[in-house]
């Protein structure tokens, strides 16, 4: 048995990890994989920059103005990066909340969290997806949407959701 656990680094999702004990507890050597999705246009490159120097500085009546800190690292490399730094946390949080199942950490990027999840969950054939859900109402909801709300309409998957509080 193989389930999908999609964390957004947030408390609220995080919130689901009872709930995936639970599932391990029921469910003798099932896959808990744990899924980051994050959106290619959140990453930005690291600027270098001069530490301990002013941006500027007055020689007599002539301000000389430091140079402004320049792109070290491109958007692939920054990606990279940050790939390793988020399977890295899913590892870590793998390691402190469920350490008796067995788990893989997956980093996603895409601009569409519902269909990053579904995909990997139709990748990987799974037979659950356990979220939380922020629940969010009123005009938030229809602003944000809901990414539980699209996987269940969109995956053809169970979907265990998990309202906070």
């Amino acid at each position: 048995m193989k389930a999908i656990v999609p964390l957004d680094g947030s408390d609220t999702a995080m919130g689901i990890m009872p709930s995936v004990r639970r599932l391990i507890e029921m469910s003798p050597g099932i896959e808990i994989h744990l899924l980051r999705v994050m959106d290619p246009k959140d990453v930005r490159g690291r600027l270098e920059r001069v530490v301990g120097e002013p941006p500027a500085a007055t020689v007599g009546k002539t301000t000389v103005q430091a140079p402004p800190p320049r792109l070290v690292e491109s958007h692939g490399e920054a990606m990279a990066r940050k790939g390793i730094e988020l399977r890295e946390e899913l590892e870590a949080i793998a390691a402190k909340e469920i350490p008796q199942a067995a788990s893989v950490a997956h980093v996603k990027w895409s601009g569409n969290a519902a269909q990053a999840i579904t995909e990997l969950a139709n990748e990987l054939d799974a037979d659950v997806i356990v979220m939380a859900t922020h629940g969010r109402s009123g005009i938030s909801h229809v602003l944000a949407g809901s990414v539980a709300e699209a996987v269940i309409r969109t995956s053809g998957r169970p979907v265990l959701v998990q309202k906070p509080g």
